[in-house]
């Protein structure tokens, strides 16, 4: 592509943002008959140079080029630097977000969706880092459409972009695990705690204490 598209560069084979205008979000959705559409998970290799510019995954996009679909992301130009965001024709809605202590450069970002209903799951994971979790329940919450990636430049053509991307269809996996945490506090015998988000209902469930007060999962003394 050219002009406003995005690029693939030709010696590497990365997907980047053109050479001008910049400040502009550009997004490419699967067009692969085979894309999964419902539940799904996207991996790629995203590069943030720290000042806003950033490459990312996109879950449920629509066709039509309307600009609707999810986009979870690592931006370390913001504080906090994991984000979930909705994009409805155009217009993008902050879903939820959370500092993880990523510095900028190269990151590994997982991201996927599970739900069709009046409850979309939405998850997205930096390197190693805690998933940061969070649950559509909105009108206009997406409940289908392919993967697909996105990139934006803030400060100079092709410092943001996208590489070693890989889809799967988690509609046909047996198996499925989360990972997460539960803070009880000093509610009363009897209280009840939710845990949401998971795209399923469990049958198994694993509690372990950490002996800390926040919300992580590491050891404490």
């Amino acid at each position: 592509g050219s002009g406003n598209d995005l690029t693939v560069n030709a010696a590497n084979d990365r997907v980047q943002y053109p050479d001008t205008p910049l400040q502009q979000q550009r997004g490419a959705r699967l067009i692969d008959a085979a894309a999964p559409t419902g539940s799904q998970e996207a991996i790629l290799d995203a590069q943030d140079n720290g000042a806003s510019s950033t490459g990312a995954p996109l879950l449920r996009c629509a066709s039509g080029g309307t600009g609707d679909w999810y986009k979870l992301w690592v931006s370390t130009g913001v504080a906090n630097e994991m984000n979930i965001e909705r994009l409805d024709a155009g217009t993008a809605v902050a879903l939820a977000s959370g500092d993880r202590g990523l510095a900028s450069g190269l990151h590994r970002v997982r991201a996927r969706t599970v739900g069709a209903g009046a409850r979309v799951a939405l998850e997205v994971q930096g390197e190693d880092t805690r998933p940061l979790v969070y649950t559509d329940t909105a009108a206009n919450r997406k409940t289908s459409g392919p993967p697909g990636v996105s990139v934006y430049d803030n400060a100079a053509a092709n410092t943001a972009w996208v590489d070693n991307y890989s889809v799967d269809d988690l509609a046909a996996t047996g198996c499925m695990a989360r990972c997460g945490t539960l803070i009880i506090g000093t509610g009363a015998a009897g209280t009840t705690y939710r845990v949401e988000a998971l795209g399923f209902q469990p049958k198994v469930v694993i509690l372990w204490w950490t002996k800390r007060n926040g919300n992580l999962n590491a050891a404490g003394d």
